[in-house]
């Protein structure tokens, strides 16, 4: 079997190209096509013979009809030549762009840098030239993936041909002592040079306001962290600096932290802790802590205030009681803090009835709640009498007692049973999925779990006990696989 040389068909009999490839002016010939197409005759510029096509009144081969033409991409005169295309000639970094993109095999994604690779083992497959360094060993002694050529005497590990063969180098900047696969200068004196040329690029995007504060930034985060790192993760913090270049543009000073906190959120503040840290350390922003708790309150507020679509019951439940709170801050009788405290538990029991059919929450749902998460019974108590007062609901707190644990109605022969069946389903709805979980939890610890009473079990396989109540149980693997 004759497998293709190229994506693309001959441009002259569309037939496959299975042994051969003749490109001219970006088309695709197979020999047959190619032998008939162009013919042998003296190019009228180079005078050399060659394969020329038939249809050209002046002879002049497909080299010498690019010659001295500019790049058609990056418009170079003074290039190493990459390939003709049918728009003009390309420079060999420009020719990639005009390659037909393929897919590879092991990631799926199209990339112009897929091509037929040679692994290792002998075989070769559709790669692109992440995943083909993937497949590749570490050099023990570079630590850069490439073909091995030899391995290492004491430790048996594979090394890279320039490894083996020159085995060090002395680094051109520093003098230091270094292994040959790395390069011409060592990793830190890269990581240096990087860490310069992106800070320069960074600070040069920055007004007079951020520009010396970021090169600033570089030098103590490279201090902190090493020159590897911080070249590593220098960009990060760009568009922070950004943000806050464009705070001092409109304030025509540099903010205060109650400005930043106020436009950033607290939040933002956090993501970029490092700049934080810094700018707080070296005085320009200072960090107010009573500032700090009381944007982070209202970060949170307005985070919860957004986990119900508008319009929606519940939706309307948490803003009318967000409301009546607003009220009670304006007239000193509550805090910023004890506001966010008396919304978490409020949204946390929003969120658990939407494992009811019903709509109109009710001391069912209450109950199953506070049975799974007995200790917020205080907390809630706020939300539950603004829904009894405001809203017209029945709520019942006094009648919700300590939980309790209680054994399942069904044998331990009989969950057993139960619990192999669901096992053996090759797929199971949610429903079935519940089922599995009570039936598990009443064969392996006696506990009978309320209709009421709704679970979250973390997906991590590398945790295996979940809480109950106030009991931390038991899962094995096999189920709470088969729970996601």
């Amino acid at each position: 079997m004759r497998l293709a040389v190229s994506d693309c068909d001959c441009e002259y009999c569309h037939e496959k190209l299975t042994d051969f490839d003749y490109r001219y002016r970006g088309k695709h010939y197979c020999k047959k096509c190619y032998n008939y197409l162009f013919h042998f005759k003296e190019c009228t510029v180079c005078k050399c013979k060659r394969k020329i096509y038939y249809a050209l009144k002046i002879p002049i081969c497909k080299f010498c009809q690019v010659k001295d033409k500019p790049c058609i991409r990056c418009n170079k005169s003074q290039y190493e030549f990459g390939k003709i295309t049918e728009f003009g000639p390309t420079c060999k970094s420009c020719a990639k762009y005009f390659t037909i993109s393929k897919k590879c095999l092991e990631c799926g994604g199209s990339n112009h840098t897929v091509s037929n690779r040679s692994l290792p083992d002998g075989s070769t497959e559709l790669l692109c030239q992440k995943c083909f360094k993937k497949k590749l060993p570490i050099c023990s002694s570079c630590a850069y993936r490439r073909d091995a050529f030899s391995f290492s005497i004491e430790t048996k590990k594979p090394l890279c041909e320039i490894c083996t063969t020159e085995v060090s180098r002395f680094c051109k900047q520093c003098d230091s002592l270094f292994p040959a696969g790395v390069g011409r200068i060592c990793s830190k004196c890269s990581s240096d040079n990087s860490l310069s040329k992106k800070v320069k690029f960074i600070s040069a995007s920055l007004s007079t306001y951020m520009s010396s504060y970021f090169t600033e930034f570089s030098i103590w985060f490279k201090k902190r962290r090493g020159a590897i790192y911080a070249s590593y993760r220098i960009g990060h913090y760009h568009s922070y600096f950004l943000a806050l270049d464009n705070l001092c543009e409109e304030f025509e000073r540099i903010p205060t932290y109650e400005e930043v906190t106020d436009k950033l959120t607290v939040a933002e503040t956090r993501k970029y802790l490092s700049v934080t840290i810094f700018l707080n350390e070296i005085g320009v922003i200072k960090i107010d802590k009573v500032i700090q708790d009381k944007y982070a309150n209202l970060d949170m507020i307005n985070k919860y205030l957004l986990s119900f679509k508008k319009g929606t019951y519940k939706h309307r439940l948490i803003h009318s009681y967000h409301s009546y709170l607003e009220e009670k801050l304006v007239s000193n009788k509550t805090t910023i803090r004890s506001m966010r405290l008396a919304i978490t538990p409020a949204v946390k029991f929003l969120k658990y009835c939407n494992n009811f059919t019903e709509k109109k929450l009710n001391n069912f749902m209450l109950s199953g709640y506070l049975w799974l998460y007995p200790g917020q019974k205080a907390a809630i108590t706020g939300f539950v009498n603004f829904l009894v007062k405001e809203f017209d609901l029945e709520f019942f707190l006094k009648e919700i007692k300590e939980i309790t644990f209680t054994k399942p109605n069904l044998s331990k022969a009989q969950l057993k049973h139960r619990l192999i069946s669901l096992l053996r389903k090759d797929k199971l709805i949610s429903t079935q999925k519940r089922e599995l979980l009570k039936t598990a939890v009443g064969y392996l610890h006696g506990i009978s779990i309320p209709d009421n009473v709704f679970l979250t079990i973390d997906s991590s396989e590398d945790v295996l006990f979940f809480q109950l109540g106030r009991e931390e149980l038991y899962l094995p693997l096999e189920v709470k696989r088969r729970l996601w």
